[in-house]
Formats: C-alpha cells, structure tokens, sequence
C-alpha cells in the first residue's frame, strides 16, 4: 500500500448509480420461447392458423427482465445446444444504467454432473 494515492472517480463511473436488488416472486407466469415450446409439443398446427399463432404469443409470455429460474427469455435464439440447466438471466435494467451489448441479455446455466455453470449472451 506504500506509495499509493486516493484518486477522484473518473466521469463515467459517477455516471453510475448504486443500486441495491430487492428479489420479489413475479405475479407473471412464465413460458418457454416459441423455439423451445416445440421441445414440449408440437405446435404444427398452432404454426398454420394465424389466429393460434396470435394466441400463443399474447397467453404464452416469458418475463424477459433479471430473473432466476422460469425459461430464458432469449432475444434472438435459445442456444442450439446448451449443457445445464437454465438458472437465471440477468437483462438490461434501467435504474443501474446496466448495458449488455444493444440491450441484451446474459443466460447463466450450471451443469449437475460436471458442477460448471456456462453463459450465453444475446442482444438485438
């Protein structure tokens, strides 16, 4: 610690603001992607009626903000192969002025047998 000085913060961290998470259980229910729903079921038919299609995209929603647990809200894709299990998403949020990319998303999942968690990153 000899020799080391307190420095002023630059500008752009000041920019940034403190900010304290407070967990709440959604009230929103929560839904797989289009992409993995076909995993589930096969949506073939739901795929040729415009007015299915319409109806599961306004019943089926997935909360896209920082979550744990639920389904991955991806903004583009789910991965096409992602070992582990999904576990949380942590979005863009406003408040703390926290950017991922073009306001993306990161995915965290952990894998039991090998005991590694994996990331993946998307954005629009």
């Amino acid at each position: 610690m000899d020799g080391l000085e307190t420095v002023e913060a630059p500008e752009e961290v000041r920019g940034l603001k403190p900010f304290q998470i407070q967990w709440k259980e959604s009230e929103q229910e929560d839904y797989p992607c289009w992409e993995e729903a076909w995993s589930n079921v096969d949506l073939s038919e739901v795929n040729e009626s415009d007015e299915a299609t319409e109806h599961f995209f306004t019943q089926y929603t997935n909360y896209s903000f920082t979550k744990i647990g639920g389904d991955g809200a991806y903004i583009q894709s789910p991965p096409h192969y992602q070992p582990g299990e999904f576990m949380l998403q942590i979005a863009l949020e406003e408040k703390p002025r926290f950017i991922i990319g073009d306001h993306g998303t990161m995915y965290f999942y952990y894998d039991k047998d090998t005991k590694e968690w994996f990331m993946h990153w998307d954005c629009f």
